[in-house]
């Protein structure tokens, strides 16, 4: 509520959010146009509890026209998934793992990676790099791991690294071709066992790009801009 009358801060029983406004609507209340009156909690209008303090007075921000709305990943603006915890678009195909429009509530991975976190006890323990890179690839890391790759879709500086590269088919000595859509599909077909799979691949298409451009000599754009990247898409353990 803090953040104004178009925010969602209620929730059902069924887990879905709504604004103050749209939870007053699926009430059957639409007539009385003051959700401050016709909104109770504890049986007290949202009105004397925001009078007395127990409650912030939300500040009146007009929510952005429908149109302003865009995919987080593409960034175009038709046929969006609205997440249904934050405030985030997607197209179902640009999510990770791909989202099927359905009318049940729906959190993207940002979301549940939160709630991750807020399940997670302060006390659990802290494990080397080379431990987590040698775990099975449980539902836990397998969520992690989609996180990480929407979280660099989702970087204005991924789209030269989503399609297939040009030197593909170059009689460079690489040790594999690599891209970010052809990890997005064997991390969709569960094609990774363990961790150290999937971040392998990550590492080769940095690699590959680097002995590219160091063979060719051709001066890139991108090669500067490699380390401030990773970093800029970096996540927690």
């Amino acid at each position: 509520m803090r953040k104004g009358t178009s925010e969602k801060c209620i929730k059902d029983k069924n887990g879905k959010w709504f604004t103050l406004k749209e939870f007053e609507d699926e009430g059957d209340r639409k007539a009385s146009k003051n959700w401050k009156q016709s909104v109770r909690c504890g049986g007290w209008p949202l009105k004397i509890l925001i009078q007395n303090g127990s409650l912030p007075d939300p500040s009146r921000k007009r929510k952005k026209p429908e149109d302003s709305n865009k995919c987080e990943v593409c960034s175009e603006k038709k046929a969006l998934l609205s997440c249904d915890t934050c405030p985030r678009f997607f197209h179902g195909h640009c999510h990770i793992p791909p989202k099927v429009a359905t009318k049940n509530p729906w959190s993207c991975i940002f979301c549940q990676i939160n709630d991750l976190k807020k399940c997670c006890p302060e006390s659990q323990p802290i494990y080397q790099e080379s431990e987590i890179l040698q775990k099975r690839m449980l539902p836990r890391e397998q969520l992690k791991c989609e996180f990480l790759l929407l979280k660099i879709y989702c970087s204005p500086r991924s789209s030269f690294f989503v399609s297939e590269p040009h030197y593909v088919n170059s009689s460079q000595d690489l040790e594999e071709p690599m891209w970010l859509n052809k990890i997005k599909d064997k991390l969709t077909m569960t094609l990774y066992y363990k961790v150290w799979e999937f971040v392998r691949d990550m590492r080769l298409i940095f690699q590959n790009h680097k002995v590219v451009y160091r063979v060719s000599g051709s001066p890139c754009f991108y090669s500067s801009s490699i380390k401030s990247f990773c970093l800029s898409t970096s996540c927690n353990k």
